[in-house]
């Protein structure tokens, strides 16, 4: 089964790139019967089998969404981190829902997953008896297949806990089905085998890759990995507790050890020298960290392991289209995620100080001649990541207003969508409620006040699905100085964690640490965490953080807010360019509360895999 899989996919590669002639096509044998021996015997059909397992790697990138009908959620509308614009009741809008990970809605395809493991295994047993490659080449691909095998358990771990570990292919015996019935591994276990995985890749795969193959893994892309999976293990360890026998949960005895092992992959990459922090316009900390994620940043010499795309290959991905703001879609769609307001103010002023928007004086609301002007002075990533109300983008802004008020003292609520006749007419004169971008408490503009920029390229001029190129990347260099600071931090170095945390700071452009974080190792980690949120934003990893640190059903973390804001007094109204009266009344709202419970730290298995055979054990609570 695993043999005739890879090679079919071959065959079907190679008819899509090598056919120049089809007139006599049914006179040729297919190109979809290729023997296992002849694979074997010819190096570049094994490098085509490599190139088929990168394939199937699965990566939570652009195009990564979950599904229900037509609604889409990502990683970052799962955590408190942004709302989904055209999400609708009752599942992630209703704060009175309890949250569940429905199989239509997640798609997560776990069986998916075993099969590319499978794949994996095959390849490996396969490549032991291979004539046709030298034993260094040897030592290379099987060295790549065991870090891609150790991302597709890593994708599996920190989403079900423990899972069952397959290391070998299975053969198919109908007299003896019980073979194929392997029950679930210790979480602890399937860490342990990621980072031996891992730590034994590095000593064989090369430091840098060649020229055709600078995208395929090499020695600092697997200690990546061994960096990331250890530090999980290591939080899950310290702040979870054990059940099922050790099926979810790591002993607390066993934290110190994968903090120590993440500690040591990430100082390793960080002292080789190979990757530097982006910073190509230091004068320019907000543009600095916006062009680093942009289509052609990807060879930036931060990015450790990177998924390219490229449009004329028939590889672009749809994350513009998704995401625009939202007069600035292109054919709908647009608006896919909205960084909530405790998203923005984790953000923090560039001396230091809390990031809590300052909106009263003496115990009155400040006023504002621009609602962008609320946000002077915040860290400069926030204004690479996210746009603003009143934000700059294409020779243009972002306008952003809910309501209006007029010379009866009264006032205008948005009401639909902005392009829905959210208008109103007072003295002969029509105004706009909503502003071109939003505002409204229907429809799919922002509900929150707030449009994601990370990632979205203003200069793209066909703003259609597959038309974009941002590279994704899975691991860089900002990541692991975080890994080791917290790692640093779990065991007692502080003084290594602060350097690490500050080396990111000073690259924003924000001040050091402050000293009221560094009393203690809860205060440091506290401020930590929250420099992990905004360095990392929008990359997948909110999500997941807050499931280890064991805070995903904590407040503040279930909330979600938004901002609101009117416009000037009846007295001192500018009718004439209402978008130019000043902010009066600017407030922070909930949006919603998230019903999340002890359950959701782990994934459901699907049911159809729970019922196959005793020993397959459902997760806690579901």
């Amino acid at each position: 089964m695993m043999k005739t899989t890879i090679i079919k996919n071959i065959g079907c590669g190679l008819l899509l790139l090598g056919t120049t002639a089809c007139a006599d096509y049914l006179d040729k044998e297919s190109f979809d019967i290729i023997t296992p021996e002849q694979v074997w015997q010819d190096p570049k059909l094994i490098n085509g089998v490599m190139v088929n397992l990168y394939d199937g790697l699965n990566l939570e990138d652009f195009n990564y969404w979950y599904r229900d009908a037509w609604r889409l959620q990502n990683a970052s509308s799962m955590s408190d981190e942004a709302q989904g614009s055209f999400q609708k009741d009752p599942l992630f809008d209703n704060g009175n829902a309890t949250y569940t990970y429905e199989d239509a809605l997640f798609e997560q395809k776990f069986s998916d997953r075993y099969k590319n493991i499978r794949n994996c295994n095959d390849f490996i047993y396969q490549l032991q008896e291979a004539t046709a490659l030298s034993d260094s080449e040897k030592k290379l691909l099987l060295a790549e297949s065991r870090f891609l095998r150790a991302m597709h358990y890593f994708t599996l771990v920190k989403r079900y806990g423990g899972v069952p570990l397959i290391d070998e292919p299975q053969q198919y015996d109908p007299n003896n089905l019980e073979a194929l019935m392997v029950p679930r591994n210790k979480e602890v276990e399937i860490y342990d085998f990621i980072v031996k995985e891992c730590q034994e890749a590095a000593q064989d795969l090369p430091e840098t890759r060649e020229a055709e193959a600078k995208y395929r893994a090499n020695r600092y892309v697997a200690l990546s990995l061994c960096s990331r999976a250890a530090l999980y293990a290591g939080s899950i360890a310290r702040y979870g507790t054990v059940q099922q026998e050790g099926l979810v949960g790591i002993p607390a005895s066993e934290a110190d050890r994968f903090f120590q092992t993440s500690y040591e992959a990430s100082k390793a990459i960080i002292t080789s020298g190979k990757y530097a922090l982006y910073n190509n316009k230091p004068d320019n900390k907000a543009q600095n960290f916006c062009d680093m994620f942009l289509k052609g940043n990807g060879d930036n010499g931060e990015y450790i392991f990177q998924k390219q795309y490229n449009v004329a290959g028939g590889k672009g991905h749809d994350w513009d289209k998704r995401n625009a703001p939202f007069s600035y879609r292109a054919g709908g769609w647009g608006c896919g995620i909205a960084p909530t307001l405790e998203m923005v103010e984790a953000y923090e002023y560039i001396d230091g100080s809390e990031g809590s928007l300052k909106l009263e004086e003496n115990g009155k609301s400040i006023r504002f001649d621009d609602p962008y002007d609320v946000f002077a002075n915040k860290d400069p990533r926030l204004f690479a990541s996210v746009y603003l109300p009143g934000s700059p983008c294409q020779n243009s802004k972002i306008e952003w207003k809910r309501g209006i008020i007029v010379s009866d003292n009264e006032k205008y609520v948005a009401t639909s969508q902005p392009d829905g006749g959210n208008t109103v007419e007072n003295n002969g004169i029509t105004y706009n409620t909503s502003g071109k971008d939003g505002g409204a408490d229907a429809g799919d503009a922002s509900k929150t006040g707030f449009y994601q920029k990370k990632f979205w390229d203003e200069t793209l001029t066909d703003m259609n699905m597959g038309k974009s190129e941002t590279p994704w990347p899975v691991f860089r260099l900002g990541e692991i100085y975080l890994n080791l600071a917290e790692a640093a931090m779990e065991l007692n170095k502080s003084s290594e964690a602060l350097d690490a945390v500050n080396k990111i700071r000073e690259r924003a452009g924000v001040a050091p640490v402050l000293d009221k974080f560094l009393g203690s190792t809860a205060d440091f980690l506290s401020e930590l965490r929250r420099e992990r949120a905004v360095e990392l934003s929008f990359e997948g990893f909110r999500f997941i953080d807050l499931r280890r640190w064991m805070l995903l059903t904590q407040y503040p973390y279930t909330l979600k807010t938004k901002i609101e804001f009117d416009r000037a007094d009846p007295s001192d109204y500018n009718y004439d360019e209402p978008e130019e009266n000043a902010i009066k009344n600017l407030r922070e709202v909930v949006l919603l509360e998230r019903k999340y419970t002890d359950r959701h730290y782990w994934y459901p298995l699907p049911k159809k895999d729970v019922s196959m055979y005793e020993g397959f054990y459902q997760n806690p609570g579901w």
